[in-house]
């Protein structure tokens, strides 16, 4: 396999169609979300889970590491559901080099996010179903939109500084046991596929498609059965007592 723009295409798309956005730990009660490899691949590929967006890049990291691809990550202030180009950046992805050129490689944004890389500079444009535009505002710092036909949707806003694995442990930290973390309170499951996507937030589930989106409330039964049939994700027996409980509520 060689490290090159095809195989990079590739290798995005087989991803966030196998593998979905999963803040589930932190709401089983666990203490820690490790982000060694091995423990993410067990996690991940053996168990049939998704993981958050430091899941995903350390899995990613190290299959574009072992066919060697050169890639720094950064960090990104997501703006599409907060609407504040200042929050805390808290969404991890990549910068490859491939080429000549660097690629924007974001396999773990989730519902609104990526299905294959975009060009990293300003005006690049990814159309299709889906389509994405960056930006460079004034500052400096880039833009990813995501290009509705109501208008464009900033996902987050970033710079290209390398950021590393000490860096990871204490976003890590921030999103699993910070009371003002968005993933730690509420269900949010997302997956990335070509022609459809999906976004579960709390028992509220987004189905997107190409120009349009709908919206219904599930109720806990409904809630706990998508987990699977939607996300593909495998929860054993313990877990999903447990998030029965959680949605039940006090």
């Amino acid at each position: 396999m060689a490290a090159d723009l095809t195989t990079l295409r590739g290798l995005h798309t087989a991803h966030v169609d196998a593998i979905p956005f999963d803040n589930l730990d932190a709401l089983l009660g666990r203490t820690e979300v490790p982000l060694d490899i091995a423990r993410v691949q067990d996690k991940i590929v053996r168990q049939g889970r998704g993981g958050w967006c430091l899941e995903q890049v350390v899995l990613m990291a190290a299959v574009l590491d072992r066919i060697g691809f050169t890639f720094t990550a950064f960090a990104g202030r997501t703006r599409i559901r907060t609407g504040n180009p200042f929050g805390p950046a808290l969404h991890v992805a990549l910068a490859v080099q491939v080429e000549g050129e660097t690629w924007l490689h974001d396999v773990s944004f989730g519902a609104h996010g990526l299905h294959e890389p975009i060009l990293l500079a300003e005006g690049a444009r990814l159309d299709g179903d889906f389509s994405f535009e960056v930006a460079r505002e004034s500052s400096g710092e880039f833009v990813l939109r995501f290009l509705r036909p109501e208008g464009p949707a900033e996902l987050y806003g970033f710079t290209t500084d390398a950021r590393y694995p000490s860096d990871f442990e204490l976003l890590n930290h921030f999103c699993l046991t910070h009371p003002r973390s968005p993933f730690n309170h509420r269900m949010i499951l997302q997956r990335t596929r070509a022609k459809v996507r999906h976004l579960l937030a709390g028992t509220t589930l987004l189905e997107i498609r190409a120009g349009e989106t709908s919206s219904r409330e599930l109720d806990g039964a409904e809630a706990l059965a998508v987990i699977e049939e939607i996300f593909g994700i495998t929860l054993a027996p313990d877990d999903v007592q447990t998030l029965r409980k959680t949605l039940a509520g006090p």
